[in-house]
């Protein structure tokens, strides 16, 4: 198993287990088992990126992107049309 296919196993197993969140949702990419990108909204300025992962100071590079969520974070936008069923 590749580091990304755990990666997504994880992801996917914390969906599972707590319900809609980003994690589970369709704008959500993750960037690793804990923390993803918001692509339901524009970029915004690289300082801007890291605030609701309540940091005060960043390691990345200062790059304008997406906004960056926890997995367990939920918002007004979380949509799932993933077919959990047919996947085992």
């Amino acid at each position: 198993m590749s580091r990304e296919q755990d990666r997504r196993r994880l992801v996917d197993q914390f969906y599972r287990e707590h319900g809609p969140c980003c994690a589970g949702c369709d704008w959500w990419r993750f960037h690793n088992s804990v923390v993803g990108e918001c692509t339901r909204s524009a970029p915004v300025a690289g300082g801007d990126r890291v605030a609701m992962l309540g940091m005060e100071g960043c390691s990345l590079p200062d790059r304008a992107g997406h906004i960056l969520t926890p997995r367990d974070h939920l918002c007004g936008e979380f949509i799932d049309t993933h077919d959990w069923e047919a996947k085992q």
